[in-house]
């Protein structure tokens, strides 16, 4: 069976809580149409930037519904549905599949520490349940304990024709490439860093999930389209400003930043769940002039 799989750049989205913590559903709604009409090529709901990790499996499955219902036949969706327990990744991987979503991306159990074997047996269950559906290992280091290695993708799709590619966000550019030598047929491979995305494409990689992109699509997107159109020159000038954007971005709490961007640019993006919190209206005023000093007034 050959398997369908993502390219492009893939939106790493945001999930818009109300103030009391509930899940503002409209505002979801507005925000995926925001980047279906900036042209993105696919949508990654419940990850770290939509943070997944604060919600239970009953949401986490309420907002791959939405966002796939949402975007249905415009375009796909792979959601995140690593979790620390594998019952749950089963059982949010199977409800991806029944929902319709594109395929199924899952970080390692985090908290303890791990062998490989623990790692595979993990990974195992899930590709066993949902055999006819795309699944993407999902390696980011800065988040978990775990890590996962090339030997671990490679035996994993030597077992597994589901198992298709993979989510390096693991920052070090040679990690990507060792997924890619190590694959034993063609890999989706993906980049989970915005500085890379460019690096990523000219090696042969499919795309990129980006955080950056969930705030400023446009120049995300650029890189992509520019690449695919052979105005390398053009990319490289994109990469330059999701770089400086990213840097940005990285240099205040996870999340709340994304959205006072959206705010700005008059979309509803809600609040952070606590324990996150807002930015202050200092941390506001930082943000809006670095921004402005490269060229995004918002």
């Amino acid at each position: 069976m050959e398997f369908q799989t993502v390219k492009g750049i893939i939106v790493a989205t945001l999930t818009p809580f109300q103030e009391d913590g509930r899940i503002d559903w409209e505002a979801l709604d507005g925000l995926n149409d925001f980047l279906v009409e900036k042209g993105v090529h696919g949508l990654f709901p419940c990850g770290s930037t939509g943070e997944g990790v604060f919600m239970d499996i009953e949401e986490r499955k309420a907002v791959a519904l939405r966002t796939v219902r949402r975007v249905e036949g415009k375009l796909p969706v792979v959601i995140h549905t690593g979790t620390l327990r594998t019952g749950d990744a089963v059982e949010l991987t199977k409800h991806a599949q029944e929902i319709g979503a594109a395929g199924a991306a899952l970080i390692p159990p985090y908290y303890y520490k791990m062998d490989n074997a623990c790692l595979l047996e993990y990974y195992r269950a899930v590709a066993r349940s949902t055999p006819d559906f795309p699944i993407y290992v999902y390696n980011i280091p800065s988040n978990v304990t775990n890590v996962i290695g090339p030997e671990v993708l490679a035996k994993l799709m030597e077992e597994f024709p589901n198992v298709v590619g993979v989510k390096d966000s693991s920052m070090d550019f040679m990690n990507f490439i060792n997924f890619q030598q190590a694959a034993p047929r063609k890999l989706c491979a993906l980049m989970g860093n915005d500085a890379q995305i460019y690096s990523c494409l000219l090696m042969g990689g499919s795309g990129g999930v980006s955080a950056t992109a969930t705030a400023f699509p446009e120049p995300v997107v650029e890189i992509y389209e520019n690449i695919r159109a052979g105005n390398l020159e053009k990319a490289l000038a994109a990469q330059d400003k999701v770089i400086k954007l990213r840097a940005i971005f990285r240099s205040y709490l996870p999340i709340p930043a994304y959205k006072q961007v959206l705010k700005w640019r008059g979309l509803n993006a809600g609040v952070p769940r606590t324990p996150l919190r807002q930015l202050n209206a200092s941390e506001q005023e930082k943000l809006r002039a670095s921004l402005a000093a490269i060229g995004f007034n918002v």
